[in-house]
């Protein structure tokens, strides 16, 4: 379902809702009243855990971005002047 603009989003100009562009500065509407993301599309920010630890929560973000990539094989490390 398309969202109701009364107004346009760049200057404030009063719209109806057939206007394809804003009659006074010409902004494309179409992309205004398309349809919002749902809500598994879009990540919740929580503010809170963000300031009270934000290394926690940059970390749990970059866990749940390279669970989604497909694993990559880990090379052991060694030193440079062993023998294995």
């Amino acid at each position: 379902m398309a969202t109701e603009l009364k107004f346009c989003p760049h200057c404030g100009a009063a719209v109806t809702a057939d206007d394809d562009v804003c009659p006074q500065c010409q902004t494309d509407l179409r992309p205004y009243r398309q349809a919002p993301r749902s809500a598994a599309s879009s990540q919740k920010l929580n503010l809170t855990s963000l300031y009270s630890n934000p290394y926690r929560e940059g970390m749990k973000r970059m866990k749940s971005r390279d669970s989604q990539t497909p694993a990559k094989p880990k090379k052991k490390w060694h030193w440079p002047w062993s023998k294995e």
